[in-house]
């Protein structure tokens, strides 16, 4: 039994750095938290060497690369194998995800990292808050917040939709989100990566197949929660199931995708986060 005891307590110490780098928040009332952001890249590592110079580390997920930014974790994938070899991968810009946020420790310095690798900001820079074009042309919103622990740590995605309140309103429904005001913007708070939500002045298209492909939650008993999702009428693009991929963390239990109102992907699991 000791020497059980012993080997028991090395698995758990090899585990934990998936655990602890991913830092995937405690889970809301409703049993939700972020879990991950799926990118998709026509050059893949030229995606993961902008991340790095962001401040986002490297890990493994069972047999699949990953990227940690304290909050949430970045899975990048390339095109669907399938497309034509011409296909131009879409950006972020014009899907209801219209960035990705962050927020830096000093935004100075890490301008000055990622103007020395060749990436500069967007027109409409300020001292304290930028956009930047990632090279898959996810569009990447940074804010400076002095008080973090950390050089990088996640902050907001921001949603372009026709009615902003019921874009709010439809994240607090569901996924129990706290809906706060700030700035005169407002937001859906959910833990680990909060949601700004902005008027769509034009269409937006969805999310699937584009730079920020789909956002990602960490749900508490996933079965229940997708019962619920579907006897409410949430479109639901991948039914429930335990049969997950061998690649992905050993104790993922379940998934599902389902699309909001407005064509974001949303792909839903439990047990990402590693070990309770």
């Amino acid at each position: 039994m000791k020497l059980r005891g012993i080997l028991l307590a090395a698995a758990i110490m090899l585990l934990l750095p998936l655990v602890t780098g991913a830092q995937i928040a405690p889970a809301n009332g409703a049993g939700v938290a972020a879990g991950h952001e799926h990118m998709r890249a026509l050059d893949v590592d030229a995606l993961k060497q902008f991340l790095h110079v962001l401040g986002a580390s490297d890990g493994v997920v069972g047999k699949r690369s990953v990227l940690y930014v304290p909050g949430v974790v970045l899975l990048i994938i390339a095109p669907n194998p399938n497309a034509p070899a011409n296909t131009e991968l879409g950006g972020s810009e014009g899907t209801s995800v219209d960035s990705i946020g962050f927020r830096v420790k000093n935004l100075q310095d890490t301008l000055k990292k990622l103007g020395d690798a060749g990436y500069k900001p967007l027109s409409g820079a300020t001292a304290k808050h930028v956009f930047i074009m990632a090279p898959n042309k996810a569009k990447v919103e940074l804010v400076e917040d002095r008080h973090l622990a950390t050089p990088v740590a996640t902050d907001a995605v921001v949603m372009k939709v026709p009615d902003v309140a019921a874009g709010a309103a439809w994240y607090e429904k569901w996924f129990g989100a706290k809906i706060v005001r700030k700035h005169g913007e407002l937001y859906a708070e959910i833990p680990g990566m909060n949601i700004r939500f902005e008027k769509a002045e034009q269409p937006v298209t969805g999310t699937t197949g584009r730079a920020i492909d789909h956002i990602g939650f960490e749900v508490d008993n996933l079965e229940a929660f997708m019962k619920k999702l579907g006897d409410g009428g949430v479109k639901i693009t991948r039914p429930y199931t335990t049969q997950v991929p061998a690649d992905v963390i050993p104790t993922l239990r379940s998934l599902a995708l389902i699309e909001d109102p407005w064509g974001t992907s949303i792909e839903l699991n439990e047990g990402f986060r590693g070990l309770k």
